[in-house]
């Protein structure tokens, strides 16, 4: 659960400055135009990020790359068409056909298959898919946290619960973690994935010393 709305929800209810900080707590929405194309093959790779400003998708993912058994008909490819908006703004909003109409659109302009091709589509909106790291956002979770913290019957998990970029594998991680703290675990579900800095070790051709970057 995201959350501000872990927070809105609670009855009683937290003390005002606490939802006064969950309230701050912004997210990016998502939505995916599904596109089924009579062609057995469009392009090789599992997903693509969009760069191109004569179109609104920011990714396209190729679902029978990633495994054939996520396109059921070998002879059809599967497109899932990425736009990231914010719930209530202009792509949002739109109808699904239209989406399914602009995304047929995009394709044909990227040159990687024809509007003719598509023989199916449908939308499916994801609210709060990504949290916000804006100027504020560290002391609202900050306080947040604290918070909830008293509450030694809750485990926080993945993105939106914590508020957190996660990766799936660490969300996941920390949803296994949260299931041994109920049998009795105590770990600690905030240092998954808490590295600040990432390190490299590079052998510089010209020296034997390594180069930290």
């Amino acid at each position: 659960m995201p959350l501000r709305e872990l927070i809105g929800g609670l009855s009683p209810a937290a003390p005002a400055a606490v939802r006064a900080a969950a309230d701050g707590l912004k997210y990016r929405d998502f939505l995916t135009v599904a596109l089924i194309l009579n062609r057995g093959d469009v392009f090789p790779d599992n997903w693509i990020y969009i760069h191109d400003p004569d179109v609104k998708m920011g990714r396209i993912q190729n679902y029978k790359n990633w495994s054939p058994d996520m396109v059921p008909d070998a002879g059809a490819t599967c497109l899932g068409l990425e736009y990231f908006c914010f719930a209530g703004d202009g792509l949002w909003t739109m109808r699904d056909a239209e989406l399914i109409a602009l995304g047929k659109r995009e394709i044909e302009t990227l040159g990687l298959a024809r509007a003719a091709d598509v023989v199916d589509g449908c939308v499916v909106r994801m609210p709060k898919a990504y949290p916000v790291y804006d100027a504020g956002y560290s002391e609202h979770l900050r306080a947040v946290r604290e918070f909830l913290g008293a509450l030694t019957n809750l485990q926080l998990v993945g993105r939106n619960g914590m508020h957190r970029y996660n990766n799936q594998d660490h969300s996941m991680l920390t949803a296994m973690l949260a299931a041994e703290n109920i049998r009795g675990a105590h770990h600690d579900l905030w240092s998954v994935n808490d590295e600040q800095e990432y390190h490299e070790e590079i052998q510089d051709r010209r020296t034997p010393h390594a180069v930290t970057t």
